[in-house]
Formats: C-alpha cells, structure tokens, sequence
C-alpha cells in the first residue's frame, strides 16, 4: 500500500508541474494578469493543508496556517529581491533572493513564530511595499507583458523544472531536520518555479509583470488559510475544503476585477497614435 507521504511527493510533483505551467502559457498568450493570478491561487498550500487534515486532523491542519500570512510576507520579499536582480544574471538574481528569503524564514522557524493576526498584517506591508517597488522596473511597452507562447518542449521542460522544486521542497521538508526541515515545510515552489520559468524564457521585464501579479493572486492564499482556520474543525476535512477553495477563488476574482485592464497596443494602433500626435 502506498504511503500518504509518498502519494503526497508524487501529487506534488504533478500538480506543481502542471501548476507552473498552465499559469505561465496562460500569461504568454492572455497577459501576465491573468498568468500570475492563476499561478497565486493556493496549489501546493491547499495540498499541504489537506494532506494535514487526512493523516492527522482537521485541528491540526486550522493550526498548520497559523504561519501562512507571515511566510506570505516574506514570500513578496523574496520575489522583490529575485526579480530586481535577476536582469543580468538569472541564477545568481535568484540565488540572492533565495538567500534572503532563508534568513527570515529560518528566523520564523526558530521563533516557532504563530500569530496569524499579527503575520496578516506583516504580509500587507510587505505586499504592499513589494508590490509598489516591482511596479518601477515593469516595461513601458505593454506587449513586454506577454511572452512569446513557448513550444512543445519548452512547455515540457517548464513542467519538469516545476515539478522537481515542488517535490524537492517537500521531500527537504520531510528529511531535513527541524531547521531545514521547518523551512522548506514554507519554501514558496510554485512561485519559484514560476520565477525561474518566466526569467530564463522572456528575460526581467515579462518576469516582474507575472511574478507582480502573482503576488496580488498570492492573497487568495492568505483568504484561505483564514477559511480553514474557520471551517475545517465544525465542517470537517471535505466540506471545509470546498469553502476554503470557493473563498480563495472569490478573491482571487475580486482582485481581477480591481486590477486597471491592459492597455490595448499593437504597432498599428501605435503608428496611429503617433501619427494624431505629429499633427
């Protein structure tokens, strides 16, 4: 019989790679909003949690969130420092957001840090903060948004890439230790995955547009976790995922509806536009 912690590597494995993806072809051929809301919406957590709530209760998988908003938070930092540096040299732009986002999380871990209300607001600076300052290095041209769509095996190697950092973070979560373990029980996968995809096909500019949005979608997460924490005890494992998931998803939807719409472009609305303002 195949163990949960096996199923659960392999689950991880596929749904990250999938995950990654589908959110990144989606921002190639829609836009990056559209990509980075997907790819923000709780995959990997809402597995996380769910496999929680199965192997041991659904009390522990409500307290199992209590970190969520903080690592959140840190998470914003992260892809700041990946993508602002990530412009010249993709791995080692990455590798110092990495480096970053281990510090604090590791600093997390040792304080056994688990106040969601006090993490919640941790998050909205640093989202907020985060968010504002990847705004300053999005290209001028709104076509930089939307990547070229990749081929066949470009999609494939994408779904690999994505499926090893999501299965290595819970495989060093489950060997690790207690340090290295609790640190990569909160390694932000898909968003790294996304990162490194997104950055080695298109370069920063279509980077910082997804990994921007995904941020924004990455809120849905935080909606969720308070949803499990609210409904898995008096609803049970199944019906509280299902509310947990529909929260997440009416939120991901209403930040879609508050974000500007793209700008229409195209060089022959361009040339026309240059040509109203050379009269």
């Amino acid at each position: 019989m195949t163990s949960p912690f096996v199923l659960k590597l392999a689950l991880s494995f596929v749904l990250g790679g999938l995950w990654i993806t589908a959110g990144v072809a989606l921002a190639e051929r829609r836009g990056s909003k559209a990509g980075g809301l997907v790819l923000g919406f709780p995959s990997t957590v809402l597995l996380a949690v769910v496999f929680i709530g199965w192997t041991q209760s659904t009390q522990a998988a409500a307290l199992a969130t209590s970190v969520i908003p903080a690592v959140h938070g840190i998470n914003a930092i992260y892809v700041l420092v990946s993508v602002s540096l990530i412009g010249r040299r993709p791995w080692a732009g990455w590798a110092a957001g990495l480096a970053v986002w281990g510090a604090c999380a590791a600093l997390v871990v040792l304080l056994e840090f688990d106040q969601f209300a006090v993490g919640v607001l941790i998050y909205a600076a640093f989202l907020a903060f985060s968010v504002r300052r990847i705004g300053r290095i999005l290209p001028k041209d709104p076509d930089a948004a939307r990547g070229r769509a990749a081929g066949p095996r470009l999609v494939a190697a994408r779904g690999l890439l994505g499926g090893a950092v999501v299965a290595a973070a819970v495989l060093i979560a489950k060997v690790g230790g207690p340090l290295i373990g609790g640190v990569f029980a909160i390694f932000p996968a898909v968003f790294t995955g996304a990162l490194l995809a997104t950055a080695l096909s298109h370069g920063q500019g279509f980077s910082a547009a997804v990994m921007r949005s995904t941020l924004l979608g990455g809120t849905s997460c935080v909606v969720f976790a308070a949803a499990v924490r609210a409904s898995f005890v008096p609803l049970g494992l199944a019906a509280g995922t299902a509310v947990s998931a529909l929260a997440a998803l009416a939120n991901t939807l209403l930040v879609r509806a508050l974000m500007p719409k793209d700008r229409v472009s195209g060089s022959g609305q361009s040339a026309a536009v240059s040509g109203q303002k050379s009269r």
